[in-house]
């Protein structure tokens, strides 16, 4: 993970320490007994619902990057690569089975650069160098750029406008985008959005959920490849209504603990929520 964004969630969960929320009562009657003529067994439990965005780049690299500074006088990477990061978290209780039933993961994909990339040159490849191709093509690069000069400043005759010089600008960026990329590579960064779902239990308060690396992504919570990303409750000590010392009718208050899910040890969410599973029993007379 990135470095400026592991110091942006440190700052965002110590911003979220001071947003806690005010004692709230949460409670559901347990056991077994008739509701509306029906009978009812509950149980009260917790389910946590664990989203987490991945961003994925990918590098691929120009053709013709080595020549780059010679013709173009900038360097371009020659290394192709993909990296993985976590770029948001939440947390939040599951309401419903479908909230947290295992879907699919989500994604949504933004190519920086547009379009399809001119094919590298390949029809006369015993005649000419990769080196000459090179220079071909920083050649057409440099006419597309004096070309849009000269339409902007109206060398061409009368001129081009309207949506003629639009148009005309158009595909001159396009092309001029494509043969850039010949040097200087093209970079994808696709984002998928996970849900993972955490069944509370009481015995255990810190739980891995899955796996992360930054070559590989999200991983399976039993694959050693990657680091851990864990979700850690830690209840608050509240207090609790007074029951009926021969109650019979069960409620299960929730206790309001703080949620944290980290990655490496590095805080990504932290919320406060109602957690039956650290929460207390109370017995009343009467239904309440």
């Amino acid at each position: 993970m990135k470095k400026a964004y592991i110091i942006m969630m440190v700052m965002a969960v110590m911003s979220l320490s001071t947003d806690v929320v005010a004692q709230q009562i949460v409670k559901q009657r347990i056991g077994t007994y008739k509701e509306s003529g029906n009978v009812v067994v509950s149980e009260a439990a917790t389910t946590l619902a664990v989203d987490l965005t991945v961003e994925c780049e990918e590098f691929e690299a120009g053709p013709y990057a080595r020549y780059a500074q010679k013709f173009l006088g900038k360097r371009a990477s020659l290394i192709s690569y993909t990296s993985y990061d976590i770029v948001a978290a939440d947390v939040a209780v599951a309401a419903a089975a479908d909230y947290y039933a295992p879907v699919a993961p989500a994604m949504d994909s933004e190519e920086v650069r547009p379009g399809d990339v001119i094919a590298v040159d390949r029809s006369s490849t015993e005649e000419q160098s990769t080196e000459n191709a090179a220079r071909e093509a920083a050649e057409r690069l440099y006419e597309l750029r004096t070309t849009r000069q000269d339409i902007i400043l109206g060398e061409y005759g009368d001129g081009v406008y309207g949506a003629g010089l639009e148009a005309a600008l158009r595909e001159i960026d396009r092309l001029e985008r494509e043969y850039t990329a010949l040097f200087f590579g093209t970079r994808t960064v696709t984002t998928t959005h996970h849900r993972i779902a955490l069944q509370v239990s009481a015995e255990s308060p810190n739980s891995v959920i899955a796996r992360f690396n930054s070559e590989e992504g999200l991983l399976d919570k039993d694959n050693v490849a990657g680091d851990i990303v864990m979700v850690s409750i830690t209840p608050s000590d509240m207090s609790y209504p007074a029951g009926d010392a021969k109650g019979q009718v069960a409620y299960r208050y929730a206790n309001n603990a703080t949620v944290v899910v980290s990655y490496a040890s590095v805080p990504l969410t932290k919320r406060v929520l109602p957690i039956y599973e650290f929460g207390k029993t109370i017995y009343y007379t009467m239904p309440r």
